[in-house]
């Protein structure tokens, strides 16, 4: 059990969750033939870098996480963002519990902001998993390194696009907007609503926030970890702030570091 909550904690809570506690389930959106969004205005940049430290129960910081957009070119005939999400353990944890270190790399069509291909290379304490993945949105299918294929709706994302995805919903609808993740070959089905606004202090400054609630559709208890993503409502819609509640310890993902943002 201690390896599952450190996996969720440092597997970056947002949007994480349901790919690592829930159990497993087949997407009941395989029949949409079209998911796809439109984005009035992309809220990120080539060169912008999230800096965030992870605390879980009583580890002040058992954890560092970093987004990053590391460039925009022509990959494969498509013009495409390269965009890596990359957690890690450090401290106490990093020595005595568990040493966790999960690099995710995503390849997302500028146009319509949806992954075309993902890598992913973890370490676990002593095991070591990498793979990567191609994904045909208008053909509706994803196709692992091994060669199996998997039927996927348009608009299914892996963890780092998904992190990008939840930024570019829409602020003012008041209906739940779903989405669909995919790890390690399976789907998720996920329920992303808008709960409020509110004031945040952070220890980088004062925002007018969004608060975001991120669901597993299929859990049985409606909102089991309370995960919620806090938006800057604003044209960047920086995630300053994650956070999760789960029975074994509050769990905590807060922005140190914002550089090569669109208003810096």
């Amino acid at each position: 059990m201690i390896v599952r909550k450190l996996l969720f904690a440092f597997s970056v809570a947002t949007l994480l969750l349901p790919a690592n506690f829930a159990q497993p389930f087949e997407s009941k959106n395989k029949d949409i033939k079209s998911a796809s969004r439109a984005v009035e205005a992309v809220p990120f940049t080539v060169g912008e870098r999230l800096e965030y430290e992870v605390s879980w129960s009583s580890f002040l910081v058992a954890g560092e996480l970093v987004l990053e957009i590391k460039e925009r070119r022509n990959i494969d005939g498509v013009d495409a963002y390269h965009v890596s999400a990359e957690a890690q353990s450090v401290g106490l944890v990093n020595l005595t519990i568990l040493k966790v270190k999960d690099v995710y790399n995503s390849f997302i069509n500028a146009t319509t902001l949806q992954p075309f291909r993902a890598e992913k290379n973890s370490r676990r304490g002593k095991k070591r998993e990498q793979g990567a993945m191609t994904l045909d949105q208008q053909g509706g299918k994803a196709t692992l390194e091994d060669g199996k294929q998997i039927a996927i709706p348009q608009g299914t994302y892996d963890l780092a696009s998904l992190l990008y995805a939840i930024r570019t919903i829409d602020l003012k609808g008041n209906k739940p907007q779903r989405f669909t993740l995919i790890e390690d070959g399976k789907l998720y089905d996920l329920s992303v609503e808008i709960e409020g606004r509110e004031k945040l202090t952070t220890r980088i400054g004062k925002y007018n926030i969004v608060r975001v609630a991120t669901k597993a559709v299929s859990s049985r208890n409606k909102d089991p970890y309370q995960l919620r993503i806090f938006l800057t409502d604003d044209a960047e819609r920086l995630p300053v702030l994650i956070t999760a509640e789960p029975a074994w310890g509050q769990v905590r993902v807060e922005l140190t570091n914002a550089t090569g943002t669109k208003k810096r």
